[in-house]
């Protein structure tokens, strides 16, 4: 049975057996915590997922999501520490990887004599140094002006097709873009001690495998890319998932040896 989440930062924990690595999935653009559950679910007793609810979605939809990834940083740090006192490691989906990142470099920054996570795993996101910032910010839009542009929301998003979610979650999805575009024209030279692993869809044309391949420039530790057998919404499709535990599980069992 699933661990009952004692504060408002963890949606979900299900507990491991005595030896597990503590797994923290971080929650991708418009996304909350919920969007990893077939996931964790996936992985056997040798790992303890926990779906970490950042502010701006689901159960906390009543606060203002964070717009500036440095200060998120700071938050998740005061509230994650105390369940790092076991070997863990981060894992993130496309704007969960930028947060994962950031997440690690800090913890190395800050707290040196501390273990850091074993490893990060990230999926569907360029390589930070690989990044753009869009021609027009997002902070130059109006609403009506953001939702018409497809480079931030695609056409099969309910943002287009559903007023209620449009009304619910608009602000929480433009905080989230605003999150990457001003990291994307600022730090993107982060370097991790410990090893990244790297996930993409193999026929992936907004995440091409390439992009994702340069994940290698922020680890001094060892990098692995996987391609998963399948378009743009791989890391979704059921096919993926024994892909994506099977290689994660390996990766954390040779980190622990190591």
């Amino acid at each position: 049975m699933a661990k009952a989440a004692k504060d408002k930062w963890i949606y979900y924990q299900r507990p491991g057996n005595e030896s597990a690595t503590r797994l923290f999935f971080f929650p991708y653009a418009g996304k909350g915590a919920s969007g990893y559950r077939e996931l964790a679910d996936s992985f056997g007793p040798g790992v303890e997922p926990v779906l970490v609810q950042t502010p701006g979605r689901e159960g906390r939809l009543a606060e203002p999501a964070v717009a500036d990834l440095g200060e998120l940083v700071v938050q998740l740090a005061d509230a994650l520490r105390g369940r790092m006192d076991v070997p863990f490691a981060f894992f993130g989906h496309s704007m969960g990887s930028l947060i994962a990142l950031e997440l690690a470099a800090h913890l190395e920054r800050t707290e040196p004599g501390l273990p850091g996570p074993l490893g990060l795993f990230v999926s569907a996101e360029t390589a930070p140094h690989l990044l753009l910032p869009p021609q027009v910010p997002d902070d130059r839009l109006s609403d009506a002006e953001f939702l018409a542009d497809r480079t931030r929301v695609r056409e099969d998003s309910p943002l287009l097709s559903d007023p209620l979610f449009t009304e619910l979650m608009l602000p929480s999805y433009r905080a989230d873009c605003r999150l990457v575009e001003r990291y994307t024209a600022t730090a993107r030279d982060t370097v991790l001690r410990c090893p990244v692993s790297a996930f993409t869809g193999e026929y992936d044309e907004i995440v091409p495998p390439e992009s994702v391949a340069g994940w290698k420039q922020h680890t001094a530790g060892r990098f692995r890319l996987r391609l998963l057998p399948s378009g743009e919404h791989a890391f979704f499709e059921a096919e993926s998932l024994p892909l994506i535990t099977a290689a994660v599980e390996g990766d954390l069992r040779a980190a622990r040896q190591s």
